[in-house]
């Protein structure tokens, strides 16, 4: 059974890269806003999830608290992508198992994610 992440992303284009690049790997869905984020967490749980902290209806990183209180998704890899967030200060948080500063190398973000999913 192929794994699967979601992604959520506000900007399109790193939407598709990511999903693209990542399919190798897993099974990806992908999401634009909070919102529909949630509306997919009620049906399925994915292997891991890759959050953006900047968001159009909240906030990457209360997301991942939430989702570190879920039952079925606390033990999940959340990496966090950010141009804007400092990495040191995030990697204290027990939720959160990588941080990965945007712009971000293809290449870091594939041995980060694989490294997770093998893991989990």
């Amino acid at each position: 059974m192929k794994k699967l992440i979601y992604i959520l992303e506000d900007e399109s284009d790193i939407r598709d890269i990511l999903s693209i690049f990542l399919s190798e790997y897993a099974e990806v869905k992908t999401f634009g806003n909070i919102k529909s984020f949630k509306e997919a967490m009620l049906a399925v749980i994915p292997h891991l999830f890759l959050l953006d902290i900047n968001l159009p209806d909240g906030n990457g990183l209360e997301l991942a608290t939430d989702i570190s209180k879920n039952q079925l998704a606390k033990n999940k890899p959340i990496v966090i992508m950010s141009a804007h967030a400092k990495g040191d200060d995030l990697q204290k948080r027990k939720e959160i198992s990588a941080f990965i500063s945007k712009p971000f190398d293809l290449s870091q973000m594939e041995q980060k994610v694989v490294e997770l999913l093998e893991a989990s």
